[in-house]
């Protein structure tokens, strides 16, 4: 058998691409050198003592292996070969068997008392031969698939062609209402090869040929008729995959995840709405900034690649702005860490109304910092993700798979609102511009529910108390004990006292041991919360039917944060800062 480069091969239903053929220095005879689909397979990335024999297409270390030409190979299929083994098992069987001769029991019919019970021969063949005419879906995934015949991707005679033509037709014979076909994780190397199996299939609109690996993209070729191509792990090079999409004249949905895409650095046919660039490695929004010029695009999924900021840190680059078709956005599962990235997405998607973007270490941040909330620092809750996003985005009417009711878009602004009088509250007058720059709603937001409240430090009270004093150290501390709400006791203690000392303070007031009460701050700060109780490991949901994805719902109120004093050696000044008094609930255990 004759071998080439990018020619596809499997041995023991591990699937490789040849990279190299020819001799490897230190060794006899010849040699293949391969790329394995699965980079574990391999051991190393096609270099053998220090020369290099090819270059591997996966960027990990070990994809590569030398082969022996005379390793026995899996056998490939032509694309009948495998429709007929899957879907028409019997008739495959049957040409094994040696076709169907006079003398083949399986043609005799099955009889009782003279009568035909069943019949089991030709009939039952045509039967499933039949059926094969009206198959819409064909599902040829891992069936070693090399083309229209098994010999496909090597070089052909004149013969073999003529041959092929038959093959061709057949398959139009065969199965020509095929709507939706997958050949991916095969042996089809050629684009050639692809584009005679389509051409035979007049009702094709989906082509599936995803993990395949493919040479040189050939010129002239048009897969006529085709609305929606994945192309899922195919390694194609950006530039490969923008010429292909030309090469598609119908096209209007492209997948191309985990192909190693950093950058989209030249235009794709204008045609597309819906294109999926999951698991690349874009780092940025201006890396996509070609695809603002597709007038006709609705949808863009980015998921799982390493965006972090709308432009490149340090350059100085036009804005970037698509175009108003634009609706669906995905970006979840990036690397998006500050507020100043959601609140530039309505400049740059002006057309967006539903956004997921879950997953993001962004809400592994507490809301706001200590000096604000004088809450210690804990990741934010998933309501209070959810309503921190949607109130930085006036338009988007879906988030995260759920639809934003009227009560979540007010309940979600009221919040965002009053974390903005508490940073307000943090710090002095002068800083005010600064911090209203990083909540650019922050006006149109006020002129719909009112402005917070804002009481800077100097403004709490009606004096000034020197921090050197002895007031400075002190906290009025309102003891309440849950069990009889009109038992209230209050003291002033230092700010330095921990837990255990105040602790011993209570079990004082109240005659009780320190072991059968607890003690609950009963803070100020509102928290968003659901009727429903629900998990707080995920918040959201791509099974849009359901409707589970609403992180907040129409049940969403407000309830006032409660903080437990755990036993600690811990000052609670750390715990009230800034406060000169504070609430405690004594809750008697058992």
């Amino acid at each position: 058998m004759d071998f080439a480069v990018n020619q596809r091969r499997s041995y023991d239903g591990n699937l490789c691409t040849i990279r190299y053929v020819g001799k490897v220095e230190g060794t006899s005879g010849d040699w293949l050198g391969v790329e394995w689909d699965n980079p574990t397979r391999g051991k190393h990335s096609g270099e053998h003592n220090g020369v290099r024999y090819f270059t591997c297409r996966k960027k990990e270390a070990t994809p590569g292996s030398f082969v022996r030409p005379s390793r026995p190979a899996d056998k490939p299929r032509g694309f009948l070969e495998a429709l007929r083994e899957k879907y028409a098992s019997e008739f495959v069987e049957q040409q094994g068997s040696g076709g169907f001769g006079a003398a083949d029991p399986l043609h005799d019919p099955i009889k009782f008392s003279s009568k035909v019970v069943e019949e089991v021969g030709f009939d039952k063949i045509r039967k499933k031969l039949a059926e094969l005419q009206e198959l819409k879906i064909v599902l040829l995934d891992g069936l070693r698939v090399a083309g229209v015949q098994a010999e496909d991707g090597v070089q052909k005679s004149e013969t073999e062609g003529l041959g092929r033509e038959g093959a061709c037709r057949e398959i139009e014979e065969t199965c020509p209402k095929i709507a939706q076909l997958d050949i991916s994780r095969c042996l089809v190397s050629q684009w050639r090869d692809v584009k005679d199996i389509c051409a035979r299939l007049e009702k094709l609109r989906v082509l599936k040929l995803n993990g395949n690996r493919f040479g040189a993209v050939e010129e002239g070729l048009r897969f006529e008729g085709i609305a929606e191509l994945h192309l899922n792990e195919t390694l194609l090079s950006w530039e490969e995959l923008s010429t292909l999409s030309y090469q598609f004249p119908a096209l209007t949905s492209l997948s191309v995840s985990m192909n190693q895409v950093n950058e989209v650095s030249t235009p794709i046919s204008e045609t597309i709405t819906t294109l999926i660039l999951e698991h690349n490695e874009i780092d940025s929004l201006f890396s996509v900034r070609k695809l603002a010029a597709l007038p006709k695009l609705e949808r863009l999924s980015l998921r799982g690649n390493c965006i972090e900021n709308i432009s490149r840190p340090g350059t100085a680059e036009d804005p970037i702005q698509f175009s108003p078709s634009l609706e669906f956005v995905d970006l979840s599962y990036n690397k998006i860490n500050s507020w100043s990235f959601i609140n530039v997405l309505p400049l740059v998607f002006p057309g967006l109304q539903s956004l997921r973007i879950s997953g993001n270490p962004l809400y592994n941040q507490p809301v706001a910092s200590t000096e604000i909330t004088n809450m210690p620092d804990k990741p934010m809750t998933v309501d209070e993700a959810y309503m921190l996003t949607l109130a930085r985005l006036s338009s988007i009417q879906i988030l995260n798979y759920g639809n934003i009711t009227p009560q979540d878009r007010n309940n979600g602004e009221l919040y965002y609102l009053s974390l903005i009088g508490k940073e307000l509250s943090a710090f002095p007058e002068d800083a005010e511009k600064g911090i209203l720059a990083k909540h650019p709603r922050y006006g149109e937001l006020c002129e719909r529910h009112g402005e917070p409240i804002v009481r800077r430090a100097e403004e709490k009270s009606g004096r000034a108390v020197n921090p050197r004093s002895v007031a400075a150290r002190l906290v009025k501390l309102v003891f309440r004990l849950s069990s009889q709400e009109e038992t209230i006791k209050t003291k002033e203690v230092p700010r330095s006292f921990d837990t255990y000392q105040v602790k011993a303070l209570v079990s004082r007031l109240f005659g009780l041991t320190p072991l059968e009460f607890r003690l609950t701050w009963e803070t100020d700060e509102l928290d968003p919360v659901s009727k429903e109780n629900r998990e707080e490991e995920e918040w959201d949901s791509e099974d849009k039917e359901m409707g589970i994805g609403n992180a907040a719902g129409d049940e969403t109120r407000f309830v006032k944060r409660e903080v437990e004093l755990v036993d600690s050696t811990r000052d609670i000044g750390f715990w009230l800062q800034d406060l000169d008094e504070a609430r405690i609930r004594v809750d008697l255990l058992g």
